[in-house]
Parts: structure tokens; C-alpha cells; sequence
């Protein structure tokens, strides 16, 4: 690599042939990659050669130069601050080896030479151990700061290597934009923090006494410390992580909720912006401090452990959930928040966390808002009063906690006992990844490809996690990078842009070039991807790019012939040398243009996974998704498994919404959740009582699905989808023909498909028994034909098709 003299004397000699533009880029770039020290160093011979540019150019690279420095000393400013501030660490000296390190430290090296960015198989796997092993470390004693400085020094350089290689990469070998490479950048960043929130959940459950929720906490926040501050290093073209972390301040503030207060200081330094580090210091922070005081209190029974956290961008609050006594059953965690903002903060926002239950309010107040919340004696319970010059800001969110701890445990809480399936966060996105379940099925279905090309489809009924299972695959798999994309909702910046591309070619109304499909994705790779390497492409809500191309072309006939047919062409040429996977619902969506359609005869479905489960055990991803969904605080038998998985067959939203009945059950019929233990009788017993045709139709749990059966078995869901029309159907007419083994013979499943009252002609029964049975409606052993889902097939006999 040339030395920046070598480069300043190519600029020197380019600018002596006045090649003026290709001297400033050159310079440009040399500038962008130097540390602050280099800077500082070279300084006046940058400036000695930025002179003999023209005006133009010598004024645009010295705002470059001054840009910079001033970002360094803005950082040096918030570091001399940050050791200053009552919730920030001190930086850590080099502490002496523990046991263990040197392992670590070669595990981290094996990853990075040989499993660079694969975070859910290997680096999971690795990792996991090793933190098993600091958490016994970090426990109170002598030790525990050596073990957290150790961890805090191999995961801050680690970080510092792979991500400093991921954007060089992704910049000069893979040639792609300064923009594009940090969104893959940042995306690497949330998936590695990801792994010790992950590792944070999955042991919440055996921190119950102080030493091991402190143990917890100080892992989780070392981990969070040092994988930050490794990234806050690197430099990006021209800017450093420093500059770069507080861009993104929305999606990574949810992780301050699971931090120790002086950890969460200097998180907060690092990733809030200048305008919004004093409101994050002034909200969020008083909230940890004051969980900290909780949890150091002497002679108590009870030590909060927090749960879960999430940053509501549009509303500039942040909310934290903590778990409750173990002794409680009336709610499963007590929920605060923090405003960033006065002008976001209203008297009807205060209603609604009273009516809400929430434990604590902190937030900044206009003056009309603090007279709302001081003439009402409840709101005067919850809402403190944030302020740069309030000193008693904890003591005050101390006592408000305490107050809800307080009317928790002698039963005042209007309402109680709580559903605490309830908490499980089914239509809150932002509440996902503290419940996350890994998927082993859908990665040992996609190493099933590893050597295979192609078109292949997975279908499954609506809501069954295909969405997050695709977007939770590993970078690679193999020798292959995964490339996942939706044309739906994105689950993170840059998931849907194949689709938007595609849309915007079709807005354009101009011919795709012959690349078109492999720069796209490329584009869209989240790693990096070798010259020749082979790719697993996947598409989810693959229905709405088809149903988008076929309504494009019929609209305007152009468009069949310079986008649409390209495009399909195109992903046939890609298929030939590398893996492209569709995910949906139907299996037919595809079916567009068929007198030319070159693509529909390459794609094979394939069996789409549920949650999958062992009889007999309670281990296994829908185990372990029963357990986050009871937050672990009902004990359920095998059997009872059992019996809740011939129900629900593992499909993940309807289990959720089956036990969110179920524990209303329970509540009605006054059983204590508290160490309650469900066994298959109980089920038995929930089943006869609340899972019949009447009692389907009324709870609002089931209403998106029951809602989705009626909207497919109308004229209307004909026309639009003729085979999830049938397949509705059919399980309408085997549900109610077969009401306890909601099974039928092949002979009856022929005969039921011909007495469905269509408007029209219907697919094949043998092609919606062989389709149907792979997307998880239908189940096919020997010569008889069963609803997968009996719970589906309870909402499609329990309703009426909607009327159009």
C-alpha cells in the first residue's frame, strides 16, 4: 500500500499535467482514510499541496479538512465530557490475562479469518460458550473486573477488524457506493449486537438473585461496550464510526434498556447525536440509574431485571420493561418510559400511560402539561419531570417504581391478574428480538440446496415467521452468500430494495439493461460477495412482485416487453448458476405470461417449516417458543406440548393467540398462575370448552386470520385467488365434516373439492392436495387428508364468507 508521501507526490505530479479532477480524488481519498493522528501529522503538508489546487477545488478540499477536524475535536469534547458524567465508565487499563482469554481470543480469530459475518450459526455458537464462561466470572468478586475488561478489549478489536475489512471490501473490491456499503455496515453492527441480546434473553429467565442479574447485566453491557467502541473506530471514507453511530440512533437505542448506568453513559456518548446526547442524558439515563438503585438495595427480596427496550422514533420515546417479582402473577413485566421531548409530550399521551398501567413517565414538560399532570393525583404518582438542573430526578423515579411494585403486590392494580401471554409481542416489531426463537429447520432446509441451483418456492400459511426466518439467515451459507429481500414491509433498511428498483424501472417506462437483476442484487448483498461466488437469493411476499409485473404489464403492453419479460428472463439466467428461493403464501403466483413465461417451469415448492417439535419433550424451537410466550413463568408438561402442537401444528402467531385464550381460561376459572404446572388434561379440558365453532367466532385473538378465512372464501377472494379460494374451503367443509379428527378420506377430500360453491372453474383436487399439504394447509398420510392447522381450519368453519 502506498505511503501518504508516495501519494502526495502522485498528486503533485498530476496536478503538473493539470489533471485537476483525478488529483482532488486522489487526495480526497487519501485525506478520508487517515486516522486523527495521521491527520494531525501530515496537517501542514496537506495544506502546503491543497494550495496549488484552483479555487474550486482548494476550497472543497479544505471544508474536507476542517470538517474533520472539527468531528475530532467535537469527539474529543463529548469523550472529556463522558469522564466527567455521573453514568460513564472510566476507560479501562489493560488488565492482566484470565482464564479463558486466550481461547476467546483464537475463536475470534478462527471467525474472522474463516466465518466472517455467519452470526447465527457459527459466531452463535462460539460466542454462547464463551459467555457462559465470563457470566461465572463476572459474578461479584475480586475478579469480576478483570473478566469485564477482557471481554469488553477482545470483542472491541475483533469488531474493529471485521468491520474495518467488511466496508474496504465492500468499497474497492465490490465497488459499491460510500452509502450503500455503510447500510451494510450498520446492518452487520445490529446483527453482532444482536448475539448478546440474544444470549441476555435466553438466561433472564436463571437470573433471579442480585449476584447473577449484576453478572447478566455486566456481561450483556461489556459486550454492547466493546463492539461499539471497536466500530466507533474504524474509518469510513472519510468518517469515522464516531461520526457515523449517531446516524442511527433509532435503531440501536433499544439496547440501552438491558445496560448498567455507566455503560448506558457512554453508549449514550457514542451513539446520540449533539442535539440529542443532553435529552437521552436527561430521560433515558435517570430511568437505569434509578433501575440500579432498585437492584443495589439493601434487605429486599425483590432485584428488577430489565427485559426488554424499544425507541419510538415518531414519538421520541423510549420505553423499557422490567420483570416483576417472581412471587407475582398479575403482570408479567412493569413497563416505563422516557420522552426525549416536551413538544412530543401531551396530556393525552399521560392519559394513556395511566390507563396503561405504566409504572414511571420521565420526560421534559411545557407548562400547561405540568399543571395537566399536578391536578390529577395518579399522573402526580408517575411522571417525573426531567430537567438539566433537577438533582432529585432519580430519587423521584426510585419512589414511582416502588409505588407500582407496591400496588402491584397488594393486588390494587385494576384488572389483575394479568394474561402474561399477552407480553408477547405479536404485533410489536420493535419488541421482536427480545423474544427471538432460532430456526434450525429453515437453515437445515436451506443446506439441503448447498450444492443444488435453481428456482425453488416455499409456501405457508399466513404469519408463520417466513419473513423473520428469511431475514435471520446467516450471510453464507456453504461457499454461498444469502441475499434476503421482501416485497412487503422491510424488517431493516434496504430489505425491499430489489422490489423498489423493479417498481422503478416500470415508473420509468425504460428498457432494463442485460445486468439489471445481478447488480441488483449485489446491491442488495448484506456481506460481501466473491467474483464467481454462487448466491441463495431470497424473495419473500413473492406474490406482490408478480401480482406488480403481471398489473404492469397489462396496463401498458410496452412494459411486458422492455422490463417484464427481461426481468423474468433474466432471474431464469441467474437460476442457472445459483439458488433463487421465492417465499409466499400461494404456489401459483408466479403463473404470469405464460405463452412466454420462462420462468414458471424452473420453480419446485418445497415444504415450507413450522415451529418443529419432538412428542414426548419440552426442548426444541416450539418448546422454547411456548416458553417465551408463558415468559417462562408457567411450567407446561411434554404431553401438554404435545397436545397444543396437534393444535396449532407450530405455526408461531396462532400458538400465541391459542395460549393468550387459554390463560384467560385459566384466570376465569380462578386457578393461581403461580407455580401452575399444564399437563395434557388441561389442555383437554380448554379444548372442550373454548375451542369450539361458537366460541372461535367471538375471541378478538383470532380476528386477523379469522378475518383472512372470510376474505378468501368470498366471490370477491375468488377472483383475486382462486386457490387459496379452495384451499379455504376445504378446510371449512373437512373441519365441520370431521370436527374432532378434522381428517377425511382422499375419496371424500375429491368429493368435497367438487361441491365447493365457486363462481367458476377451480384448480385440480389433486393439485391443491399436493400444493396445499407442502404450504402447511393441508397434511397428506396414506389414504387420509388432515388440516394441518386445526386451529385454521376452526376459523374457516366458524365464520362466514365475507359478503362482496
Amino acid at each position: 500500500m502506498a505511503t501518504p508521501e508516495q501519494i502526495l507526490k502522485e498528486v503533485e505530479d498530476l496536478l503538473a499535467v493539470e489533471r485537476g479532477e483525478e488529483s482532488q480524488a486522489k487526495l480526497a481519498d487519501l485525506i478520508g482514510q487517515m486516522s486523527e493522528s495521521a491527520l494531525s501529522e501530515w496537517r501542514p503538508d496537506l495544506i502546503e499541496i491543497i494550495e496549488k489546487f484552483q479555487s474550486k477545488r482548494r476550497r472543497q478540499l479544505k471544508d474536507l479538512l476542517d470538517n474533520l477536524d472539527r468531528k475530532a475535536s467535537g469527539r474529543l469534547m463529548r469523550v472529556r465530557e463522558a469522564a466527567q458524567h455521573p453514568f460513564v465508565a472510566v476507560p479501562d487499563a489493560p488488565p492482566d490475562a484470565v482464564p479463558g482469554e486466550d481461547d476467546f481470543r483464537d475463536d475470534l480469530l478462527d471467525l474472522s479469518q474463516k466465518h466472517i459475518f455467519q452470526w447465527s450459526t457459527h459466531y452463535s455458537t462460539r460466542l454462547t460458550r464463551h459467555f457462559d464462561h465470563y457470566l461465572a466470572g463476572l459474578r461479584p468478586n475480586s475478579r469480576a473486573e478483570r473478566y469485564a475488561t477482557s471481554l469488553r478489549r477482545l470483542l472491541h478489536d475483533h469488531a474493529y477488524d471485521i468491520f474495518s475489512r467488511g466496508y474496504g471490501y465492500q468499497r474497492d473490491r465490490a465497488g459499491h457506493s460510500r452509502s450503500t456499503a455503510m447500510q451494510k455496515s450498520i446492518g452487520g453492527l445490529v446483527r453482532f449486537l444482536d448475539l448478546p441480546l440474544a444470549y441476555y434473553t435466553a438466561r433472564a429467565s436463571d437470573a433471579v438473585d442480585r449476584d447473577s442479574i449484576l453478572a447478566l447485566r455486566r456481561l450483556f453491557s461489556h459486550c454492547v461496550l466493546g463492539i461499539l467502541d471497536g466500530y466507533q473506530s474504524v474509518n469510513f471514507g472519510g468518517d469515522t464510526g464516531a461520526v457515523v453511530l449517531p446516524r442511527y440512533f433509532s435503531r440501536l437505542a433499544h439496547y440501552l434498556a438491558l445496560l448498567e448506568p455507566a455503560a448506558a453513559g457512554t453508549v449514550i456518548n457514542l451513539i446520540a447525536s449533539d442535539t440529542e446526547c443532553d435529552q437521552v442524558h436527561q430521560t433515558i439515563a435517570p430511568i437505569l440509574e434509578s433501575l440500579d438503585c432498585l437492584i443495589h438495595k439493601k434487605h429486599e427480596d425483590y432485584y428488577p431485571l430489565p427485559i426488554f427496550g424499544g425507541y419510538v422514533e415518531s414519538l421520541r420515546r423510549f420505553d423499557i420493561g422490567i420483570r416483576p417479582p417472581q412471587s407475582m402473577t398479575s403482570r408479567y413485566v412493569i413497563t416505563a418510559c422516557a420522552y426525549l421531548r416536551s413538544d412530543y409530550v401531551s396530556p393525552h399521551a399521560l392519559d394513556d400511560a395511566l390507563a396503561s398501567r405504566m409504572a414511571l413517565v420521565l420526560a421534559p414538560l411545557r407548562p400547561d402539561v405540568a399543571v395537566h399532570v399536578s391536578s390529577n393525583r395518579r399522573l402526580r404518582d408517575i411522571v417525573v419531570e426531567a430537567g438539566d438542573v433537577r438533582a432529585d430526578v432519580v430519587d423521584e423515579a426510585v419512589l414511582a417504581w416502588g409505588r407500582a411494585i407496591c400496588r402491584l403486590r397488594s393486588g390494587q392494580v385494576q384488572g389483575t391478574p394479568y394474561n402474561i401471554a399477552r407480553e408477547f409481542p405479536l404485533r410489536d416489531p420493535s419488541r421482536v428480538k427480545f423474544y427471538h426463537v432460532e430456526r434450525n429447520s429453515v437453515r437445515n432446509l436451506l443446506r439441503t440446496f448447498d450444492r443444488k441451483n435453481g428456482v425453488r418456492l416455499w409456501c405457508s400459511v399466513r404469519r408463520s415467521g417466513k419473513t423473520t426466518a428469511c431475514f435471520d439467515l446467516d450471510y453464507t451459507s456453504g461457499d454461498s452468500a444469502i441475499v434476503p429481500q421482501t416485497c412487503g414491509t422491510e424488517p431493516s433498511p434496504g430489505g425491499r430494495l430489489f422490489y423498489d428498483k423493479i417498481c422503478d424501472a416500470a415508473a420509468k417506462q425504460t428498457a432494463i439493461a442485460n445486468d439489471f437483476v445481478m447488480s441488483i442484487i449485489r446491491e442488495c448483498a448484506p456481506a460481501s460477495v466473491e467474483d464467481g461466488q454462487r448466491i441463495v437469493f431470497v424473495v419473500d411476499e413473492y406474490e406482490t412482485l408478480f401480482g406488480y409485473l403481471r398489473a404492469a404489464a397489462d396496463q401498458n403492453r410496452l412494459l411486458r416487453y422492455t422490463i417484464v419479460q427481461p426481468l423474468l428472463n433474466q432471474l431464469v439466467e441467474f437460476a442457472r448458476d445459483n439458488l433463487l428461493v421465492f417465499l409466499g403464501q400461494q404456489p401459483d403466483a408466479h403463473f404470469i405470461l405464460m405463452d412466454q413465461n420462462q420462468l414458471a417451469p424452473y420453480v419446485e415448492q418445497d415444504s415450507f417449516p413450522l415451529f418443529e417439535h419432538t412428542s414426548g419433550t419440552r426442548t426444541g424451537e416450539f418448546g422454547m417458543l411456548v416458553g417465551k410466550i408463558l415468559s417462562d413463568r408457567i411450567d407446561v408438561s411434554p404431553r401438554f406440548l404435545d397436545s397444543l402442537y396437534r393444535e396449532t401444528a407450530g405455526h408461531p402467531f396462532l400458538t400465541a393467540n391459542v395460549l393468550c385464550v387459554l390463560v384467560d381460561w385459566l384466570i376465569e376459572q380462578r386457578r393461581s398462575l403461580q407455580g401452575l404446572r399444564l399437563r395434557a388434561y388441561d389442555f383437554g379440558q380448554f379444548e372442550e370448552q373454548k375451542l369450539s365453532l361458537d366460541q372461535m367466532a367471538l375471541h378478538q385473538d383470532y380476528a386477523l386470520l379469522r378475518e383472512a378465512a372470510r376474505e378468501a372464501m368470498s366471490e370477491s377472494g375468488y377472483h383475486s385467488n382462486p386457490w387459496l379460494y379452495a384451499v379455504y374451503w376445504a378446510l371449512r367443509k373437512i373441519s365441520t365434516a370431521s370436527e374432532s379428527a378434522f381428517s377425511v378420506t382422499r375419496a371424500d377430500f375429491a368429493e368435497i373439492m367438487d361441491r365447493i360453491p365457486a363462481p367458476g372453474k377451480l384448480p385440480e383436487a389433486t393439485e391443491v392436495l399436493r400444493t396445499a399439504s407442502q404450504a402447511n394447509f393441508l397434511h397428506v398420510s396414506g389414504d387420509q387428508v388432515s388440516v394441518k392447522i386445526r386451529t385454521l381450519g376452526r376459523l374457516a368453519a366458524s365464520v362466514r364468507p365475507a359478503q362482496t
